[in-house]
């Protein structure tokens, strides 16, 4: 079965848009691709190139967005990052796999645990909350 590409699910357009595929999408849990290029992070830093952790974050809670897409009646934003751990530097070139599960859900958010990793190695851990906001 084939996905539908990530710009189908979120709102995200050009440099924003971080994801390059999707890979599974469930119920509860979706996991997503994003490929990172020197040239996306270059003067970060100069000397050695590393994937800024506030990017992990953002393909973390755009990977959320694409939970639920077809049904959802509102506008969907992130409405917190807790618990973050960076636990390695990721150096591009670098595929960055995001997997995102939910925990909760209460009326119109959504508590999810997210994990980013590079060649097998967690990168990136973080609790997310997702909350919608009704379209006028």
């Amino acid at each position: 079965m084939s996905l539908p590409p990530p710009e189908s699910r979120i709102p995200h357009r050009g440099r924003w848009s971080l994801l390059d595929r999707l890979v599974e999408v469930g119920a509860s849990r979706v996991v997503a691709v994003a490929r990172f290029t020197p040239e996306q992070v270059e003067g970060h830093f100069p000397d050695r190139p590393v994937v800024p952790g506030v990017l992990l974050l953002e393909a973390l809670a755009q990977t959320l967005l694409c939970l639920d897409a077809e049904s959802r009646v509102g506008t969907p934003f992130l409405a917190g990052v807790d618990r973050v751990r960076f636990r390695a530097p990721v150096i591009p070139p670098a595929e960055v796999v995001l997997t995102v599960s939910i925990v909760d859900r209460r009326g119109e958010f959504t508590l999810a645990d997210g994990e980013a990793t590079c060649d097998g190695v967690v990168v990136c851990t973080a609790r997310l909350t997702g909350a919608l906001i009704a379209t006028p």
